[in-house]
């Protein structure tokens, strides 16, 4: 594994669902990746903020963020957790870019969230990768 697949975290759907502006509610959800093997204990009712600017920089004028929120965890046996509940709530600047896809899946750089430094890095660099592990590419 390479030091940078260390702080791989993949969080996968079942179904992307988009009822109301701004919400992409994510039915099945799940994380997995090698960050969970020194991850601390991910809690119920939490949430996380991912930075998504660096991939659409081309799609937005602003920064670029969604809250990831989620409600009940459930660790399973094949090393990944379910995440009730989850959502990704955006501001308008989101809307911009194209909606998940079921298929996708993002993928969180965990580098900057060790103890020590993670008070200092309040968001989650994320991508948004296909379904054959190719990032979304808009600059063409």
């Amino acid at each position: 594994m390479l030091l940078g697949e260390r702080y791989r975290l993949e969080l996968h759907w079942k179904k992307a669902i988009y009822e109301k502006e701004g919400v992409c509610d994510l039915k099945g959800a799940y994380f997995s990746g090698p960050a969970l093997s020194d991850a601390e204990e991910v809690k119920s009712n939490d949430k996380i903020i991912l930075d998504f600017y660096s991939q659409y920089i081309i799609l937005v004028k602003n920064i670029c963020v969604g809250k990831l929120s989620w409600g009940k965890v459930t660790y399973n046996k094949n090393n990944t957790i379910s995440l009730a509940d989850a959502k990704i709530s955006h501001v308008t600047e989101l809307n911009k870019v194209p909606k998940l896809k079921n298929t996708d899946y993002l993928v969180i750089d965990t580098s900057n969230h060790e103890m020590a430094i993670h008070m200092f890095n309040l968001m989650y660099k994320t991508y948004v990768v296909k379904e054959n592990g190719d990032l979304y590419n808009f600059k063409r």
